[in-house]
């Protein structure tokens, strides 16, 4: 029987055999162990989930290069994090199945991760920028429902907050949470053409256990009124922004 530990304590042998120091090597169990988690809602067994988890973010070969690579410059260990983060990550995605609202709401998330000096793009970070559009559905939705925007924002200072200044990579990975949360956004737009903020603004409720989750819960927020008020909001034809 697959035993998920005793993979994961193997895995860390071949890591730390490959120069990944234990700090690091710590961060990356996290993600691992998010991506083993995502990978198994979606319907994988625990045994595919974590070989695929594996294969994304790349052999321990691979995170050598990376590793001699940055040794010796200077601030090296904000670089070599930034190098895992490419390979954990894929970039904002710019494609026709968003709306441009939903666009501009992730540009704006990228945006609001470098406000906060973070190298990855969180749950967080793309609720806040879906905020930001002050115009969409998802404001209006939240103020009919008694959620002050201002108070999303100060509950999620508390619990992020800033990291370290300092050169960040010109693009910013999505962690695990965000890919679930844009998957379920694509299933809330089943019946669509494309996915609007309202559809992300959805995903990130279903993940269920990201920052803008617990933030919007805590608040009162809950999916099924959520998708009944955006419902409403758009009217008969459930169009996307």
């Amino acid at each position: 029987m697959f035993n998920l530990e005793k993979e994961i304590a193997t895995w860390r042998q071949q890591m730390l055999a490959a120069g990944i120091t234990a700090e690091l090597l710590d961060e990356l169990e996290s993600h691992l162990r998010d991506e083993v988690d995502v990978r198994v809602k979606s319907g994988k067994s625990v045994e595919e989930a974590f070989m695929l988890a594996v294969q994304s973010m790349g052999q321990p070969s691979a995170l050598q290069v990376e590793f001699a690579k940055n040794l010796r410059a200077p601030g090296f260990l904000p670089r070599l994090k930034a190098a895992i983060a490419r390979l954990l990550g894929f970039p904002v995605p710019i494609s026709k199945s968003f709306t441009a609202g939903a666009r501009d709401a992730l540009e704006l998330g990228a945006m609001e991760a470098r406000g906060f000096h973070h190298d990855f793009i969180g749950t967080e970070h793309v609720l806040l920028g879906l905020l930001k559009t002050e115009t969409g559905v998802v404001p209006t939705v939240l103020r009919r429902l008694g959620v002050d925007t201002d108070r999303v924002r100060s509950e999620i200072e508390k619990i992020v907050g800033c990291g370290p200044t300092g050169h960040k990579a010109s693009t910013l990975p999505y962690t695990p949470r965000v890919r679930e949360a844009l998957e379920l956004a694509r299933r809330e737009a089943s019946n669509q053409p494309v996915v609007g903020a309202e559809h992300i603004f959805l995903g990130l409720l279903r993940e269920g256990s990201g920052v803008a989750a617990v933030v919007l819960k805590t608040l009162g927020v809950d999916i099924r009124t959520a998708r009944d008020e955006i419902h409403r909001e758009l009217g008969a034809g459930n169009r996307g922004e």
